[in-house]
């Protein structure tokens, strides 16, 4: 039964996955406009929930508690050196979504610059938002990401792995779902699965030296808010 809910998480994400790109590409070189962008935030919000629900169906099925998935205490039980070692870089990704959420709260010249960075067009440059509205709905997508595709792609797929494939190195653990993940970025371009395929890599460390998805689920959606701010105000555009 495990194998078939490992299976059907691959095959949903890599669906979804080709699925974006495609619309990516085919809504490249067009305009834009808060009501574009604000029906994607929506979208996105609604399949990272029902992912979230689907997972907890099967988890009801398969007879896989909730502690099981990682809504635990924070405990450490792996060696001081792989701990010591994910916190430090945790820290690092914390203190880099802190120093532009803050600057881009603060600094118009900082928000003009990364206004500057992306007009190559490349990368996330489009689901970044720009008006009130978006930066609403931003916020929640970042809160939803957070929540859902922590225990979709740390919790449930780490216990599924171990269950289909027992005594997996846990290098595995971490770097299978990590792939995945950064793949699901496709329409982001190569620099985009690379950097969240890095960053899913440590939030499964953070998750497996807590024992927990309380930080996981903290440090992703700090990350992504950390992005709400960050290109100048726009007007909205129909």
């Amino acid at each position: 039964m495990y194998i078939v809910f490992l299976v059907f998480i691959f095959t949903m994400k890599l669906a979804m996955s080709v699925i974006g790109a495609l619309a990516t590409k085919k809504s490249k070189g067009v305009a834009i406009t808060e009501e574009k962008r604000c029906k994607n935030y929506y979208q996105a919000i609604m399949i990272l929930w029902g992912m979230a629900v689907v997972v907890f169906i099967m988890s009801l099925i398969g007879n896989i508690s909730l502690a099981d998935i990682g809504f635990r205490p924070i405990s450490f039980n792996y060696s001081t050196w792989f701990t010591a070692i994910t916190l430090v870089l945790s820290g690092f990704v914390l203190a880099y979504s802190l120093y532009n959420l803050i600057f881009s709260l603060a600094s118009k010249k900082f928000r003009e610059k990364k206004k500057a960075d992306m007009s190559d067009g490349k990368g996330a440059a489009d689901i970044i938002p720009r008006t009130k509205k978006e930066r609403r709905l931003f916020a929640f997508v970042g809160l939803s990401a957070g929540i859902c595709e922590e225990i979709v792609y740390r919790g449930f797929v780490a216990v599924l792995l171990q269950a289909v494939f027992p005594g997996i190195p846990i290098f595995l653990v971490v770097l299978i779902p990590s792939v995945l993940f950064g793949i699901g970025h496709i329409a982001q371009g190569v620099s985009g699965i690379i950097a969240t395929g890095v960053l899913g890599a440590l939030w499964m460390c953070l998750f497996l030296v807590t024992g927990s998805l309380i930080l996981p689920m903290i440090l992703h959606f700090i990350f992504d808010l950390s992005s709400t701010f960050l290109l100048p105000n726009e007007q909205a555009t129909t």
